[in-house]
C-alpha cells in the first residue's frame, strides 16, 4: 500500500529561492500540493503572485491554486529585497505570463479552510514573511492545532542576519507577525513550529558548476531546455550579489531547505527552545532570540534547527530537478 502523501500548504512571497523551493516541491512524489498562499516580502505582493503562477506553470503544475494574501507588514513599511532578487523578483528569468484565474480566495480564508478541512494533516511551509501566518492564527488560535506541523524559513538563532547585524529578512520584514506566529505556538496541544534559520541554511550551498552540469543532464528532457535556462537566468545576478558581498560564487539554498525539510525532516537535525522575537529595538529589531540557556524558564515553543546534511540535501535537489524536466514522469504522478 502506497504511503499517504504530505499535504502542503506553501505561503511563498517568490523570489528566486522561494521560486526552487516551489520546484522542489513539484518536483516531490511524496507532496501534495493543496495550493499557495502569497505574501509581500521578497517583492511586492502582485510580483510574488505572478511569479507563483509562472514558476508553478514551469513545472507544469499550473494546476495548483495559488490565492494572494497580506500586501503589507502589520505595523510597518514594506520594504522589498530587489536588490537581491532583480526587479522582478526571479533575477534575469522570464517567464511567460501564466493562465489567467478567476480564484479570488484571499489566502488566510485558505490557510484556515484548508488546515480545519484536513485537520491534523496539514504542513504549513512559510518561505517569506509571516503576516499571513499571524493574520491566520490571530483570527483563529485553534489553527496552531489543527496543522500537522509549520516548517518556516526566516530568523538566526545562532549567528547574524542578513539584512541587518542582528536579523534575517523574513523576520525583519514583519517583526511583529513574527513575534504573533512564535507566541501562539507556545499554547498547550500546539503543533511543531520547525524554525530553519540563516544558520543553517547557509551551510546549503548550490554551486554554478552544478547548475552547469544539471543544465547538461536534462537538456534531451521535454522540460528540460526551459527549467536549465530558468536555473541559469534566475541565479545569474545572485552569484554575482554574492560574490561582490562575500568573495564566492554560491547559491545559499535558503528556502528550498525549508521546503525540503518539511517532506524530510531527517535533513535537519532541531532542538527544543524557547523563541521570542525582537520588535522595538533601535539596533535588533526582527532579531529572533533563542533562550538556550533557559534563562526565562519559558515553555519551548519552536524546533530550531541545528544542523543539516547539506550534501543529502544538494544531492536530492538535483535529483529532483532531473525528474522534473522527466515532465511525463510529474504529469501521471499528479494525474
Amino acid at each position: 500500500m502506497a504511503a499517504a502523501k504530505i499535504k502542503l500548504v506553501i505561503d511563498a512571497d517568490t523570489g528566486i529561492d522561494d521560486a526552487l523551493a516551489l520546484l522542489h516541491a513539484c518536483a516531490s512524489p511524496e507532496a501534495e500540493i493543496l495550493g499557495v498562499t502569497t505574501v509581500s516580502g521578497n517583492v511586492d505582493l502582485q510580483r510574488a503572485t505572478r511569479n507563483t503562477r509562472a514558476v508553478l506553470a514551469l513545472a507544469g503544475r499550473g494546476d495548483i491554486p495559488v490565492w494572494p494574501g497580506c500586501g503589507r507588514p502589520i505595523l510597518r513599511d514594506p520594504e522589498d529585497a530587489s536588490y537581491v532578487h532583480g526587479g522582478s523578483g526571479l533575477g534575469q528569468a522570464e517567464l511567460p505570463e501564466p493562465p489567467a484565474t478567476d480564484d479570488n480566495r484571499h489566502a488566510v480564508d485558505q490557510i484556515l479552510a484548508l488546515a480545519k478541512v484536513h485537520e491534523g494533516e496539514v504542513v504549513l511551509v512559510p518561505t517569506g514573511p509571516l503576516t499571513n501566518i499571524a493574520a491566520a492564527v490571530t483570527r483563529e488560535p485553534a489553527l496552531v492545532r489543527w496543522v500537522k506541523r509549520v516548517v518556516l524559513m526566516g530568523g538566526s538563532f545562532q549567528g547574524g542576519g542578513n539584512t541587518t547585524p542582528a536579523a534575517e529578512f523574513n523576520i525583519w520584514h514583519d517583526p511583529e507577525a513574527a513575534r504573533i506566529v512564535f507566541h501562539a505556538f507556545a499554547q498547550e496541544g500546539a503543533a511543531p513550529l520547525v524554525a530553519v534559520g540563516l544558520d543553517v541554511t547557509q551551510k546549503v550551498l548550490l554551486l554554478p558548476e552544478q547548475i552547469a552540469a544539471l543544465g547538461r543532464r536534462i537538456a534531451d528532457t521535454p522540460r528540460g531546455p526551459a527549467l536549465a535556462r530558468f536555473f541559469e537566468d534566475a541565479t545569474r545576478d545572485y552569484f554575482d550579489f554574492i560574490e561582490r558581498r562575500l568573495g564566492r560564487r554560491i547559491f545559499v539554498m535558503h528556502d528550498p531547505l525549508a521546503l525540503a525539510a518539511a517532506l524530510d525532516p531527517s535533513l535537519i537535525e532541531t532542538r527544543r527552545v524557547a523563541v521570542d522575537v525582537e520588535t522595538t529595538g533601535a539596533l535588533t529589531s526582527g532579531m529572533t532570540v533563542a533562550d538556550w540557556r533557559g534563562v526565562w524558564r519559558r515553555k519551548p515553543n519552536a524546533e530550531v534547527a541545528i544542523g543539516v546534511n547539506a550534501e543529502a540535501m544538494i544531492g536530492q535537489f538535483l535529483e529532483r530537478m532531473e525528474r522534473l524536466a522527466q515532465g511525463d514522469i510529474l504529469a501521471r504522478e499528479a494525474g
